[in-house]
This record gives C-alpha cells, sequence and structure tokens, in this order.
C-alpha cells in the first residue's frame, strides 16, 4: 500500500507542478520586464514548495523518496523542454524552473524527514 500512495503522491505533486506551470507561462509570455521575471521567478518557487508538501503529505512514510523522485522527474522534463525546444515559455523561465522548483520540492522532502519535522 506504501508503494501506491507514494506513486499517488509523485503523480499529484507533478500535476500540481504542470498545471500551475501552464496557468503562469501565459501571464509570463505576455507581459515582460524585471517585474514579471521576479514575480514568475517566485512563483516557481512556490509551486516547487506546495508540489513537494503535496507529495510528502500523501505519500506519508516514504516522503523523502517521494520528493526526491518528484524532483527528479521535473528536473527531466525541464530538461527535455529546455533541449528539444519543446514548449514556447522563454528560455529563462526554464532555467529558473531548474534552478528554483527542484530544490525547492527537495528541500520539502529534507524537512520532513528531518527528525525535528512533524509527520
Amino acid at each position: 500500500m506504501s508503494i501506491f500512495r507514494t506513486t499517488v503522491g509523485i503523480v499529484a505533486g507533478y500535476l500540481v507542478f504542470a498545471l500551475a506551470s501552464m496557468f503562469l507561462v501565459g501571464p509570463v509570455m505576455v507581459q515582460e520586464g524585471p517585474i514579471m521575471v521576479v514575480l514568475a521567478l517566485t512563483a516557481l518557487g512556490v509551486i516547487g514548495l506546495v508540489g513537494g508538501v503535496l507529495a510528502a503529505a500523501i505519500s506519508g512514510t516514504h516522503s523523502r523518496l517521494a520528493c526526491f523522485i518528484l524532483a527528479g522527474v521535473v528536473l527531466l522534463a525541464t530538461l527535455a523542454n529546455l533541449l528539444l525546444r519543446l514548449g514556447s515559455e522563454p528560455d529563462w523561465y526554464k532555467v529558473g524552473t531548474l534552478l528554483l522548483t527542484g530544490p525547492a520540492i527537495v528541500l520539502v522532502g529534507l524537512r520532513r524527514s528531518h527528525p525535528s519535522a512533524k509527520t
């Protein structure tokens, strides 16, 4: 049962990332400027945190594993998007995803597995 919960946690965390990123791309493409860049990068970090918390909460005892796998999936998908030019978003957005979202997910996993963290 824990493998199922871990898998559901990873999928749910990725869906949060994918859906939130899709809704964020439109405003990023329309508006340009330093304020939009800062807001988009902040949102990417928050998306990572929320996706990681969701994956960790659903996966239960394997929260760290779920967060690490989720971060790996996000990083691989973003790298493929960047290298193969699959998406229409700007390159800085893709690099921001690499630098902020994956590490935010890992941070949640490390925090959730910390002895002082409440599970």
